[in-house]
């Protein structure tokens, strides 16, 4: 069996195509196409958002406008300020205390005839206990309504108001001192009260207040 010659090319060494054909080249690669520049928009300069944004689908909720602010609640004024309210005279005064004495002797008189039905003896010495009594009931009597209302029954009668010096209500301690005035006021025969006469009482200074023609109700 002959061997081939060493230089001459064996069964794989020949080409698979023709050597006639000429290579293939490859295509070179495509540019990208480039969008052209809107107006105003300077060459060479990438826009802010792509011109292929998809728009927005008519479903979606649209941004919540801003809620407005809302509007500072007026809250209804129960009395003027004190410049627009006159000083209390001292008439009217007098007919409040007046009216709170008759309620404090309505109550003394039903205390009193309440022991004479039950059959009993008022002694000299049962005196102490019914004035104590009597002191409770002037106390709560005076000093509820005017925390609240600024106004004893009394008051309500006449028509004047006990106001806080800076256009507030009385505060307990204001209206425990002015129930101390009125009964002090009453020990001395109501010489305290004539005070009045220039703007303020002894109970309005005692009390850190003063007193004053309440306000027409609205019709």
């Amino acid at each position: 069996m002959s061997h081939p010659a060493p230089d001459e090319p064996g069964l794989f060494d020949l080409p698979l195509r023709p050597l006639d054909e000429p290579e293939r080249e490859s295509p070179p690669p495509r540019p990208a196409p480039r969008r052209p520049a809107r107006s105003g928009e300077p060459s060479g300069s990438l826009p802010l958002f792509p011109a292929d944004e998809p728009p927005a689908s008519p479903g979606a909720p649209a941004a919540a406008a801003p809620a407005p602010a809302p509007r500072p609640v007026e809250r209804p004024q129960l009395l003027p300020p004190p410049a627009e309210l006159p000083a209390a005279p001292l008439a009217a005064r007098a007919k409040a205390a007046g009216g709170n004495l008759l309620v404090l002797a309505a109550v003394v008189a039903v205390q009193l005839l309440g022991v004479e039905r039950l059959g009993a003896t008022l002694r000299v010495a049962d005196w102490p206990a019914y004035l104590a009594f009597l002191l409770a009931f002037s106390f709560l009597y005076s000093v509820i309504p005017l925390a609240f209302w600024g106004q004893t029954p009394g008051m309500v009668w006449a028509g004047i108001v006990a106001r806080n010096l800076d256009d507030g209500p009385l505060a307990f301690g204001q209206t425990a001192r002015r129930w101390l005035g009125g009964l002090l006021s009453c020990a001395l025969l109501g010489l305290p009260a004539l005070g009045a006469l220039g703007g303020r009482s002894f109970v309005d200074w005692l009390s850190g207040s003063h007193t004053l023609r309440a306000a027409p109700q609205p019709a």
